[in-house]
């Protein structure tokens, strides 16, 4: 009993122990937080934390067998509520693999929904969260959101922005937009209807 040490509980193996242990078995659980199965099992019990019923195991192979040639194994995890080592885990006991297509398929449509979001944050002038770069100059895109706001109407080629005649024209940002190649142009449709009023 002398040479025995033992290890405690600490937030990061508590925070472990309640991810694994309602979808993993004590062995792997033990082994993760670097504590015995004997306290595994006594500190789960005294937190309330449970195993998983076979309902809900029954439920998650299901779900991975319709799921997991389309979605990441992060996405299922996070929908789940278990971590990628179990599902992992989980998906391998099952046999289920992704063929290079199906692999190929998944990571088109993961960067396709970032770079959405990401051209979502940049109109909104948000900071990017990813390294992606979606828009070509970020500048001219968020001036002529600010022009847009401010009355002026983009036309169909991006470059053109359109002003009429009740619009308060903004001299300083205009001047700014024609360094970064924006042209200002009365709207073409007022024009028409002055020649037809005549």
């Amino acid at each position: 009993m002398a040479g025995i040490t033992r290890n405690k509980w600490t937030e990061k193996s508590l925070a472990l122990l309640a991810e694994l242990y309602p979808t993993e078995t004590n062995e792997h659980t033990a082994m993760m937080t670097g504590m015995c199965v004997t306290a595994v099992k006594r500190m789960a019990k005294m937190l309330g934390i449970r195993k998983s019923t076979k309902k809900t195991k029954t439920e998650r192979i299901n779900h991975l067998n319709r799921n997991y040639q389309e979605y990441s194994v992060k996405e299922m995890a996070r929908e789940l509520g278990m971590s990628r080592t179990g599902l992992n885990r989980i998906a391998s006991a099952l046999g289920l693999k992704r063929t290079k297509e199906e692999y190929r398929n998944l990571l088109s449509r993961i960067r396709n929904e970032q770079i959405q979001r990401e051209r979502r944050r940049a109109l909104f002038g948000l900071d990017p969260i990813t390294n992606i770069k979606v828009i070509t100059n970020r500048p001219k895109i968020l001036l002529r959101c600010k022009l847009k706001s401010l009355g002026y109407i983009v036309g169909e080629e991006q470059n053109v922005m359109y002003y009429t005649e009740d619009s308060i024209r903004r001299d300083v940002l205009e001047s700014n937009g024609r360094k970064l190649g924006l042209h200002f142009i009365p709207f073409p449709g007022e024009a028409s209807l002055l020649v037809t009023a005549i």
